[in-house]
C-alpha cells in the first residue's frame, strides 16, 4: 500500500511539473534586413552608436509591417548581424535577423 501510495504522489508531482511548464514556442520568420546613417556632430562612437540604434528601430518597424506586432521585437530575434562602418564624418550601419515571436 505504501508503494502505491509513492507512485501517486510521484505521478501527480510529475503531471503538475508539465502542466506548470510555459504553454509557448518560439516562431521565428525570413531574415529582414535594414539600415541607418549618422552625421551627428558628435564622437565617432557616438555616431556609430546611434547609427546602429536607428537601424535597429527601422528593423523593428520592418519586422512589424512583415510579420505582425509580436515579431517586432530585437530582443527576441534569431541569428543577429550588425555591420557598421564609414568614415568621420559619417557612420551607417545595416543590421538583419529572423524576427521571432513567443506564441
Amino acid at each position: 500500500m505504501r508503494q502505491g501510495l509513492t507512485l501517486a504522489v510521484t505521478g501527480i508531482a510529475a503531471i503538475a511539473l508539465f502542466a506548470t511548464a510555459p504553454a509557448y514556442a518560439k516562431t521565428c520568420k525570413d531574415v529582414i534586413t535594414a539600415k541607418a546613417r549618422s552625421t551627428a556632430q558628435l564622437s565617432d562612437a557616438s555616431r556609430e552608436r546611434r547609427a546602429q540604434e536607428k537601424a535597429i528601430a527601422n528593423w523593428s518597424k520592418r519586422a512589424r509591417d512583415t510579420y505582425g506586432w509580436s515579431y517586432r521585437f530585437w530582443q527576441r530575434a534569431e541569428e543577429k548581424q550588425v555591420n557598421c562602418g564609414g568614415s568621420a564624418s559619417a557612420k551607417h550601419c545595416t543590421v538583419s535577423a529572423k524576427p521571432c515571436s513567443l506564441l
